[in-house]
């Protein structure tokens, strides 16, 4: 049974209101329970208090930690009292102001410290803000017009007309839709991929994002993992041998264009050479990429393979939320015209066709990323890419200046390192696996931000093997460069 607590709630000189409470309370309803007690109208609140520690010292309660903290104190008492003040009572009113400005300086101080996640912060959208008053919805089939007029699919077609163009599809050959992520646009590809190869086998590198395996999992598929090099690219050997493990049945297989944790390119080229020498025929197989953050950049790298629908590939879909950049997170999915029938259902409610994963569909993503485009283009997105590039590589130079070990896959600009210490990977937000953890150089991480990071960095890193190398020893996690100039 948990502790029940006596307290005595003073609001100044000597009155005193008793109240019990249980040990295991929330902060939020021991105020509502004060509030009770103090028998205040139901306009008003009482935002904070503070109570009196065993020296008699005032003690500043306001969160869930101090809260808790405060009955670990008290826990053998039993017994604690606690003052409110006239300015810690105010109104609902005041409480939703007080509340959101604390949210966006908690906002404004998490995006200063943005360098594990690969979403671009560096984006202005003011000017479209009032559309944020409208319920827009793209519900249904965004070819197909429904008798719902609140809606974007004009700026829908714009988006999904240009990223046909980036990846090489021709106008009339091409479907797709505004995805709600970079999951969603996996979740509808390998959902037309089954339906197109029902008794398939979907294939993906041990790398590839979690909702490929998830995906499989929806719909009851079977799935091989297949192994990586340690660059995080598919390792083409152990895809041969996984097909060899079903002879006779049609391939299914998710190409990574930038893995998630390394940036790593799986090459489309040969994943269809390896198909074609196991006399696995065009119909039957399906190859989709996932292109979450790299889908969107690899275009720009002219010098490297590229991967477009001139290629024998049946869809892509990209992250909108990631270089691009978008308040909402947000996807496109782009696939072969031909390849919808089979997942196309007509909803007469809808006045519609049923083709999307989701039915109601966030009409303001299209027009964020219409505006960006708009304001920004094929010219500006190259600039970007060109900036990130260059920012990639002179974070792992100032790695590797410092002995400590990083990895950068050549068209990436994700960059490995050792895992730091908790409490590092928590200001900077970074992401971890296992012992190692990256940094994704987005448009908005700066060289000023660079030159803070790898600063702090070396300070937490001091005196850790992990990181430094200079007795010899090898961090399996990080044993391989593989950066190109």
């Amino acid at each position: 049974m948990p502790i029940e607590y006596q307290v005595k709630v003073s609001t100044g000189g000597d009155d005193l209101v008793r109240m019990k409470i249980a040990g295991d309370i929330t902060f939020k309803a021991f105020l509502k329970n004060v509030e009770e007690a103090l028998s205040l109208p139901d306009d008003m609140c009482v935002d904070k208090c503070r109570y009196f520690d065993e020296d008699g010292d005032r003690i500043l309660l306001k969160n869930e930690k101090q809260f808790k903290n405060a009955l670990q104190e008290f826990t053998e008492k039993q017994r604690f009292k606690i003052e409110v003040h006239k300015s810690d009572i105010i109104s609902r009113d005041q409480l939703i102001t007080k509340v959101l400005t604390d949210y966006r300086e908690y906002l404004e101080d998490r995006s200063k410290y943005h360098f594990g996640y690969p979403y671009n912060l560096h984006y202005d959208h003011e000017e479209i803000f009032d559309v944020m008053k409208y319920s827009i919805n793209n519900l249904g089939d965004p070819f197909v017009e429904s008798n719902y007029g609140v809606h974007s699919r004009r700026f829908e077609l714009d988006v999904l007309a240009f990223f046909a163009e980036m990846w090489q599809i021709p106008e009339g050959d091409y479907w797709g839709y505004v995805t709600s992520c970079g999951t969603e646009g996996n979740l509808h590809s390998i959902l037309c991929a089954r339906e197109m190869q029902p008794d398939g086998v979907l294939y993906a590198s041990k790398d590839s994002h979690y909702s490929v395996f998830k995906a499989c999992k929806f719909y009851r598929m079977p799935y091989e993992v297949v192994a990586s090099k340690p660059s995080g690219e598919m390792d083409y050997e152990d895809f041969s041998k996984c097909l060899n493990q079903h002879p006779g049945k049609p391939a299914i297989i998710v190409a990574n264009i930038g893995t998630t944790v390394k940036g790593a390119v799986d090459s489309v080229d040969t994943i269809i050479k390896t198909l074609e020498d196991h006399g696995i025929p065009e119909d039957k197989r399906v190859i989709h990429c996932d292109g979450a953050l790299y889908a969107l950049m690899l275009p720009f790298m002219e010098q490297f393979e590229q991967v477009n629908f001139t290629k024998k590939i049946h869809s892509m879909c990209v992250s909108g939320h990631k270089f691009l950049g978008c308040p909402m997170p947000c996807g496109v999915v782009i696939a072969r015209k031909a390849n919808i029938e089979k997942v196309s259902e007509r909803v007469e409610y809808l006045n519609s066709v049923d083709t999307t994963i989701m039915g109601s569909r966030n009409g303001h993503a299209p027009i964020f990323l219409w505006y960006s485009l708009q304001k920004g283009g094929f010219e500006e997105l190259q600039k970007k890419v060109k900036l990130c590039h260059a920012n990639a590589r002179l974070l792992f130079t100032m790695l590797k200046d410092r002995n400590i070990k990083a990895l950068l896959n050549d068209r990436s600009t994700t960059v490995v390192l050792s895992r730091p210490p908790e409490a590092f990977v928590k200001h900077w937000q970074l992401a971890c696996e296992g012992e190692i953890a990256h940094v994704v150089v987005m448009p908005n991480v700066t060289v000023e931000k660079i030159v803070q990071f790898v600063g702090e960095l070396e300070e937490a890193f001091k005196g850790t093997w992990v990181a430094y190398h200079q007795d010899g020893g090898e961090n399996p996690s990080c044993n391989k460069d593989v950066y190109t100039t």
